[in-house]
């Protein structure tokens, strides 16, 4: 435990300024005093560390401290590079190949008998049949991201309406298996999440905007895309489409019950949710809530008076 929290303190102190020794106590629950031990024991291995002591002091490491490169074992080199090539190919960036390629530098100058084995996790942004125009988009975004530039955007929404706005974008982000570009939308005067799969088209504007101040919290990433209409769910799922199920819900969400596959999740009350459900063909059944089967089955009587 003493060795853990060490390490947590070194790389604490590499990335901040000044912490101070209450800070540190709180975070790791032990006492000021046993703080104070594993700062000295730090100092003892050779980590230039120094205590200001009154109003704005705390616990330091100098400026120019930095560790070696041999801090990290062939196998955790290999997973990190692993990891960032992964992330590189669903969204290039010429900024992650330096750093790939500066860790493999030292990975091969350290471990020279090293084998790398990277490519266990592959991340392919592009869905099935399209692996050229969907990247393609990507890249204009994160281009757009990168020089702060206005995107303009050709965007349907999950009713069918076609609409042409400009946007800030901030982030790209990737969520329960989807893509989305979180950016200011200059049409509805606030921030918003745009799934990249229903952009038609983008465009970089030669405009330029002003970062705004947006941490994670704002973002809300527990989202549904109408959140405020997000009820309990509960459905039966026959055998024939449980595997689909689980992949549209996550398996830990789908679980037999006296021999009955037994759904339950938080889901929005719109028509995707309709849709979705119609789409197993009756494998699934909503056992509740009342309002959900009502819509259902509404949907089912128009979907017969169509086909009559």
């Amino acid at each position: 435990m003493k060795f853990e929290i060490m390490t947590e303190i070194l790389f604490e102190l590499l990335s901040k300024k000044t912490v101070t020794a209450k800070y540190l106590a709180e975070k790791y629950e032990v006492s000021v005093r046993s703080i104070y031990r594993y700062v000295a024991s730090l100092e003892s291995a050779g980590v230039p560390i120094y205590t200001a002591r009154g109003a704005g002091g705390g616990i330091s490491i100098v400026d120019t401290f930095r560790l070696t490169s041999t801090f990290m074992t062939e196998k955790e080199f290999d997973k990190v590079i692993g990891a960032l090539t992964a992330i590189a190919e669903g969204v290039p960036d010429k900024t992650l190949d330096s750093a790939i390629n500066k860790l493999k530098s030292v990975i091969k100058n350290e471990y020279a008998s090293c084998k790398m084995t990277s490519g266990n996790l592959i991340i392919d942004a592009s869905p099935w049949g399209d692996a050229v125009g969907y990247k393609s988009k990507l890249n204009v975004i994160v281009g757009a991201i990168e020089s702060i530039s206005v995107l303009h955007i050709k965007y349907h929404d999950r009713n069918g309406t076609v609409t042409e706005r400009d946007v800030e974008p901030h982030f790209i982000v990737f969520k329960q298996g989807l893509w989305y570009v979180y950016a200011f939308c200059r049409l509805r005067g606030t921030f918003r999440f745009f799934k990249i799969g229903r952009i038609e088209n983008a465009t970089v504007k030669a405009e330029n905007f002003t970062r705004k101040n947006v941490s994670e919290a704002d973002m809300g990433l527990d989202f549904w895309e109408n959140a405020a209409e997000a009820i309990p769910v509960r459905l039966e799922i026959s055998s024939a489409v449980v595997s689909d199920a689980q992949e549209w819900l996550g398996v830990e969400n789908v679980k037999e019950k006296d021999g009955k596959f037994i759904a339950e999740a938080k889901l929005p009350l719109d028509g995707g949710l309709i849709s979705k459900i119609m789409g197993f063909a009756g494998g699934v059944k909503v056992l509740s809530p009342d309002i959900l089967k009502t819509k259902v089955v509404s949907a089912a009587k128009n979907l017969l008076n169509n086909c009559g």
